[in-house]
């Protein structure tokens, strides 16, 4: 089965030639009937030139010029229109993924896989040079991705599936993670996850930006079901959560200026008072509980959740701050914004699974 490897590619000029070499030592080590297809964003520091002049050399080479930086999702859905394989493989161009698991990959999917994914998250997979603000970056919106998949890895970059998969199946484009639209559009219904060392680019710029990050965002709020339930719930959260912020209020000035307990002692009180007010009013009221039901169980994991949101709420001011050059009050907002979705979403798929419609 032919196989048609599409490469993404926007200033890489430092890293394709490398690529390439090592992706047709693959194709010709195991007698893989492959063809690259390189889409090339009108990169300023002329890949797509570079990739003009190697034709002559890689006779199963081929080079699709666009106009501009149009993303990564994008350059697969534009790839796959002059790509001839049965068996269609993506992978980056930064030398992040091993070109070396492509047979692997391939003999998964020709020996009955729908798609077979390089992972970095099973057993054995690794992450090699990453900070550690990306590597949380990428294991947050991973935990995302997992309410929707089973995958591992429904994140990765670098994977491959038979095109029969997709065919009368809508790809949204906009993007830069194009493997979980698959898997949610798709439902396939054998997957194999191949173990990788995943190592962060030595050369070039990461083409993530906060751009990709609101993207992400509204896909995934794209793929949940019942969204109607899941507004009216989400709207319900919100609300008891600024009742809490009252609660907590009121109960630190009555503690501390009738009761005469010392601030921080009171704003700790206050707290557990307007987190214990709060899991009561969402279990009752957003999520239609009992208040009996796992009663303790579901208050600690409520506990835990809202503890995750709040390390959530730092790290975000953090990165948008230091990464993004926002200024830190608009960072916060935006920083709010996220946890309280991670709180939610928690609360949600974990803390009142009863009647979850996830």
């Amino acid at each position: 089965m032919k196989l048609s490897l599409i490469i993404p590619t926007y200033n890489e000029r430092e890293n394709i030639v490398n690529l390439l070499s090592r992706v047709k030592k693959e194709f010709e080590v195991h007698n893989i009937d492959g063809e690259i297809v390189v889409v090339d964003d009108n990169s300023p520091d002329g890949t797509g030139e570079i990739m003009e002049n190697l034709k002559n050399t890689y006779s199963s080479l081929s080079v699709m010029h666009r106009p501009g930086k149009l993303g990564l999702s994008s350059a697969i859905h534009d790839g796959l229109r002059i790509a001839g394989g049965e068996i269609i493989g993506v992978m980056d161009a930064d030398l992040s993924h091993p070109p070396e698991r492509l047979s692997e990959m391939y003999n998964a999917v020709t020996s009955g896989a729908e798609i077979a994914i390089g992972s970095r998250y099973m057993a054995l997979g690794r992450i090699e040079g990453s900070s550690w603000q990306r590597r949380l970056m990428s294991r947050g919106a991973t935990i995302l991705a997992r309410i929707f998949t089973e995958v591992e890895d429904p994140m990765s970059g670098f994977f491959m599936f038979r095109r029969d998969l997709i065919k009368n199946i809508e790809i949204n484009s906009r993007g830069f993670k194009i493997l979980l639209e698959i898997l949610v559009k798709t439902k396939p219904g054998k997957i194999t996850e191949i173990p990788i060392t995943f190592t962060d680019r030595r050369a070039g710029e990461s083409k993530a930006g906060l751009g990709e990050i609101f993207f992400y965002l509204r896909n995934l709020w794209a793929y949940l079901p019942n969204r109607r339930n899941i507004v009216s719930e989400f709207f319900q959260f919100a609300l008891v959560g600024i009742l809490g912020t009252f609660v907590n209020l009121a109960f630190l000035y009555l503690l501390t200026e009738y009761a005469g307990i010392y601030y921080l002692i009171s704003a700790s009180l206050s707290f557990i008072i307007s987190l214990t007010f709060n899991f009561i009013l969402n279990k009752l009221w957003t999520f239609r509980e009992m208040l009996k039901d796992k009663l303790m169980i579901k208050y600690g994991r409520f506990f835990a959740v809202a503890l995750a949101a709040f390390g959530v709420n730092i790290f975000c001011l953090y990165v948008f701050t230091e990464f993004f050059d926002i200024y830190y009050v608009i960072s916060q907002t935006l920083a709010i914004g996220v946890a309280f979705i991670i709180n939610f979403i928690g609360n949600k798929k974990w803390t009142f699974t009863k009647n979850s419609s996830f």
